[in-house]
């Protein structure tokens, strides 16, 4: 179950990054002092999410013959990454899954999702005119699961662009276009109103993201989404 996962996060992002994938509920090796302090009072399942997220990210660490570091928490909640390396951090299903590089590398994008379809109510909020234009062409029956795979990869490329901007960006910031054949895993992306909120940083983002559904053998591993985003450094 976990190599599934770990081998279908590898396959979006490529050899030179690496994953690890943990149970959520652990248990996991006990947080670095500087870490602690980020959870000190938190509920169990952030406390849970956030161990098992620094756990998986010391794993990958060591994948890359790196000795394990601590990852503590920016003020905003993101994860600071040891100096020469980039990653990303997501959770969903029971699972927590970390994605690193060395520098220069690529800042990472990871985004974790269950498979459900997206509220209706929500895609006013998530997608932009032209992702709801797009969507109307389809048929009822795979609105969701699209309007769904949308956010999945706008999250991943929000994490991606937030270490090099600092800049909260909104859902409308960026336009994305899954490719109508979902097997495909390939979504594509422009920015809207990113270069005024940000300028210049329209250049960064990939004309593609890459996004899959999980196939492994258990319900949890069978109804994830997964979406993963590289920019150029």
């Amino acid at each position: 179950m976990i190599a599934d996962l770990e081998r279908s996060i590898a396959a979006l992002f490529g050899a030179e990054v690496a994953v690890a994938v943990l149970p959520t509920a652990g248990p996991h090796p006990a947080l670095f002092p500087v870490e602690e302090r980020a959870v000190a009072r938190a509920v169990a399942q952030r406390r849970a999410e956030f161990t098992a997220g620094r756990a998986a990210a010391r794993i990958a660490m060591q994948r890359l013959g790196l000795p394990p570091q601590a990852v503590p928490a920016a003020p905003d909640r993101s994860p600071s990454w040891p100096a020469g390396l980039t990653g990303s951090i997501s959770h969903a299903g029971g699972f927590c899954a970390a994605v690193l590089s060395r520098a220069p590398a690529q800042p990472l994008g990871l985004d974790i999702e269950e498979a459900a379809p997206l509220d209706p109510d929500l895609w006013p909020l998530v997608l932009t005119p032209g992702e709801l234009a797009a969507l109307d062409l389809l048929p009822d029956s795979q609105r969701g699961a699209t309007a769904k795979r949308v956010f999945g990869i706008k999250e991943a490329a929000y994490k991606a662009q937030f270490p090099l901007t600092g800049a909260v960006i909104g859902f409308q910031a960026l336009e994305v276009m899954p490719d109508p054949a979902p097997q495909t895993g390939i979504a594509h992306l422009r920015a809207t109103q990113i270069g005024s909120m940000v300028p210049g940083l329209e250049v960064l983002f990939p004309k593609t993201g890459r996004i899959c559904r999980t196939d492994g053998p258990t319900p949890a591993t069978r109804d994830l989404l997964i979406a993963a985003i590289s920019l150029p450094r």
